[in-house]
């Protein structure tokens, strides 16, 4: 089945960082929304105060959901082939402590296993399984329903316990030594710009995505 990968969470234009810790282990810190917090969105205290939270994807949700704008926003088109059976990979930089030494990088940090899509929401559906995403919540206070789509993960999804690398050697291999590494941009830029867009994966690449995660 094709595989998915999606470049989530606090990145380099946030002033959050999520962490990383000697062990593996981290945490995923949501994007802020750029609207006011209105019930029932979420906060986030640790890292944005009282300031309202994207938290998506939501592994640790009961059923875990992730959502996009699959419609509307260039970067998340790939997605409208998503179906069961398929899985979404989660991608995000992740920062160590200055104690600890270390530059941050790109790390998979969790999957869902795609159960069920609701797809081109335009208005409430009423109460489901995907009540608690953040795009139902976001609409609910008050944003446009703007024809996004929530994924529903079966009980293989999860975040990992431990961050897996992904540098220049794992992209290397997961994509067969397309991506152009320029002189003068950092590994860094060039992971973030070859996964802005979502990327769908079949064949050797999404065997070779999974193995990394196994």
């Amino acid at each position: 089945m094709p595989a998915f990968l999606a470049n989530v969470g606090a990145n380099a234009g946030h002033r959050a960082r999520s962490p990383i810790f000697p062990d593996g282990s981290f945490v995923l810190y949501p994007i802020p929304e750029a609207r006011p917090w209105t019930p029932p969105m979420r906060r986030w205290p640790d890292a944005w105060g009282e300031r309202a939270v994207h938290l998506d994807p939501d592994l640790g949700g009961d059923p875990p959901t992730y959502g996009d704008n699959c419609r509307t926003a260039g970067r998340a088109f790939s997605l409208r082939r998503a179906e069961p059976g398929d899985v979404i990979f989660f991608i995000a930089r992740l920062h160590p402590h200055p104690r600890d030494g270390g530059s941050p990088g790109f790390f998979l940090v969790g999957s869902l296993s795609v159960a069920e899509v609701r797809a081109d929401l335009t208005t409430d559906p009423g109460s489901g399984w995907w009540d608690a995403n953040a795009h139902v919540r976001r609409a609910r206070a008050g944003a446009p329903w703007d024809s996004f789509w929530v994924f529903r993960g079966d009980g293989r999804s999860r975040l990992f316990d431990r961050a897996v690398p992904f540098r220049r050697e794992e992209a290397d291999r997961v994509f067969a030594r397309t991506w152009e590494w320029r002189e003068g941009r950092s590994e860094l830029q060039t992971i973030g710009s070859y996964t802005r867009a979502v990327r769908r994966l079949t064949g050797r690449a999404e065997r070779r995505l999974r193995d990394l995660c196994t």
